[in-house]
């Protein structure tokens, strides 16, 4: 990783519950340095929106790096079958300060 020594890093968690339609893994613009990506009970697809035929299924874990959590899709790989997911990552610093108008 080509991080400054300096740079300060928060911890960031979601769970989210995929449906058949397409969808943001959030609609906020939250910055990451690394994210994972925990597929717990139905297969999911993510991509960039209109790609979509990378999947996880249960007990997957999915890595990226550098990236905006808003750019991620995610979707049910089953209809029906509603996949529920979990999401760990790092952010800057800076973002939680703006969030939390520190």
């Amino acid at each position: 990783m080509d991080r400054k020594p300096s740079t300060v890093l928060s911890f960031f968690s979601l769970e989210k519950t995929c449906t058949d339609t397409v969808s943001r893994l959030t609609e906020n613009n939250i910055p990451f340095y690394d994210l994972n990506i925990h597929c717990f009970t139905h297969p999911v697809y993510y991509g960039d929106g209109a790609v979509m035929t990378a999947y996880l299924n249960p007990g997957d874990v999915a890595f990226f790096q550098k990236g905006n959590m808003r750019d991620i899709h995610l979707k049910n790989k089953t209809a029906g079958s509603n996949g529920v997911i979990a999401v760990t990552a790092t952010v800057p610093n800076a973002y939680v300060a703006e969030v939390l108008k520190l």
